[in-house]
């Protein structure tokens, strides 16, 4: 088990992403209760991940595993499994990685930023890209935005 830290914000700024290559992702939700089921495609690879409810706004457990991409592919295709597709693109500034989404589909438009940290106290200098702070906003998080699309 590992803890998942990270913050999230919109993209201020999309045409940064111009000349850059992104991975192709889906990752489709099929539980959530008091742990949150995920799978995710991205190229020949996919994973399995269980997340716990939030610790706080930025904080949860996660467990990952790697399974084959079929079973992923046909886990996503359960009824009552809802997805989403985005390309991911890796930004480096100033030590930190940051994971910028396009998503795709229904979501078409939409850009986010996250970025994962050692602890809730680390201090992160946003670069002048990053937009507003969605952390623990209602709506924000993948599976909301899978589930029911673009927040109100």
């Amino acid at each position: 088990m590992a803890l998942e830290i990270e913050r999230k914000f919109k993209l201020k700024t999309p045409s940064i992403l111009e000349g850059l290559s992104g991975s192709h992702f889906l990752q489709a939700y099929l539980a959530k209760g008091a742990v949150l089921v995920r799978v995710r495609v991205a190229q020949e690879r996919a994973w399995l991940t269980l997340k716990s409810g939030p610790l706080s706004a930025a904080t949860r457990h996660e467990w990952e595993y790697e399974i084959p991409v079929a079973d992923a592919q046909q886990m996503a295709r359960q009824p009552g499994a809802y997805a989403l597709e985005k390309t991911r693109f890796f930004i480096e500034h100033q030590g930190h990685t940051f994971e910028v989404d396009r998503y795709h589909g229904g979501l078409e438009g939409l850009y986010t930023v996250e970025v994962e940290l050692p602890s809730e106290q680390t201090a992160v200098d946003l670069p002048d890209w990053v937009g507003e702070e969605l952390t623990g906003r209602k709506g924000w998080d993948n599976e909301s935005l899978a589930r029911v699309g673009w927040p109100e």
